[in-house]
């Protein structure tokens, strides 16, 4: 269960005692993944069984592949160091490559921070305002052909090195693909739709019963597995693995902008790095890490998603409590208070 401290409704980032919390302990045990062995089922052809039982028990390939587009609003809560955020989701969905989320977030009940995250195909913006960590307030971030930035210039207004343009594309590529990533996460775990091929990659045991583990890949390169339980055939987490910090985000670019890559801005998403993929030359930090020289990354660790609390919006079945952690210790918690199946969009909502 999330354990809450006092009235302050500060969120303490700790899960206990939960199904999802011994899935993820046991699939990176020896005994607790039973992988395919020769003479069972090919990969393929079991992970495709597998899929074809879930999306039935999510509402059916027919009511899932006429989800076009889609709105999620709710509330999250994170944890993120000494820092303690919580406030309004809303994400935007238009497959298979356009996606927004806006985010009101307080920190410690005083001071907010308005964030604006949207790809369109290959092209991405990240936008961040707001009074941060009682530093004055400041706006920054980049994007779109012609957005501009500021580069150099963080939240508090100082100036700082601006890199070079090999290095800041680099950067730009390097979040345009972690960005990727974390779209491609969120709709395997609400739709089970992914641009890449799933495989099988064995069931996974713990004391509540078994569930069939699947692993695709997503843009960053990394293996993400998805556990399906083998009895009632619905999602029950996300698993990949990447480092153990979650750090601030800076302002990310698309192609032609620039932003202030080395300003600490907003919570990060959980989004991880593949073990061996470096942080763009020149100095520039990678996702999870702060200001130049604070401290470095440790080695990769899991990084989960639970799905739980599925409730049915027009035959489908989607999760309304998403909780996200570093190996089984809960830093977030989404509680969607509503799901819309392929709104009426604004010709704007994914431009910047």
């Amino acid at each position: 269960m999330l354990i809450r401290a006092d009235g302050n409704n500060r969120f303490m980032r700790t899960l206990r005692c939960s199904s999802a919390l011994r899935w993820a302990l046991l699939v990176g045990l020896p005994f607790g993944l039973h992988p395919a062995i020769a003479g069972q089922q090919p990969e393929e052809a079991k992970a495709n069984s597998v899929l074809a039982e879930a999306r039935k028990a999510l509402g059916g390939e027919d009511k899932l592949a006429a989800v076009k587009k889609l709105q999620v609003n709710g509330t999250t809560k994170r944890a993120n160091g000494n820092f303690n955020l919580q406030g309004d989701t809303e994400i935007f969905f238009e497959l298979p490559d356009k996606f927004r989320r806006n985010e009101s977030l307080v920190i410690g009940g005083a001071n907010a921070i308005e964030r604006k995250e949207i790809l369109n195909g290959a092209e991405f913006s990240t936008e961040v305002s707001g009074d941060f960590g009682g530093r004055g307030r400041g706006r920054f971030g980049g994007g779109f052909p012609g957005a501009g930035g500021g580069a150099g210039a963080g939240a508090d207004g100082r100036a700082g090195g601006t890199p070079s343009p090999e290095t800041q594309e680099r950067l730009r590529e390097f979040q345009r693909r972690n960005l990727q990533s974390e779209v491609s996460r969120l709709l395997i775990a609400l739709l089970l739709t992914s641009d890449t091929p799933f495989g099988w990659i064995g069931t996974a045991q713990a004391p509540e019963g078994s569930a069939d583990v699947l692993e695709v890949k997503t843009p960053d390169g990394v293996a993400t597995r998805v556990f399906i339980d083998t009895t009632t055939h619905m999602p029950l987490m996300l698993s990949w693995t990447g480092p153990a910090g979650r750090g601030f985000v800076r302002g990310g670019q698309g192609r032609g902008g620039q932003g202030a890559p080395d300003q600490a801005a907003a919570p990060a998403e959980g989004q991880g790095r593949a073990a061996g993929d470096q942080p763009p030359a020149g100095g520039a930090p990678a996702d999870g890490q702060g200001r130049r020289g604070r401290g470095a990354q440790g080695p990769p660790v899991s990084l989960e998603m639970h799905l739980a609390e599925y409730k049915a919006l027009n035959g489908v079945k989607f999760p309304h409590l998403i909780t996200r952690g570093v190996s089984g210790e809960t830093n977030e918690e989404w509680v969607i208070k509503s799901y819309k199946i392929n709104p009426n969009l604004k010709a704007n909502t994914f431009t910047k």
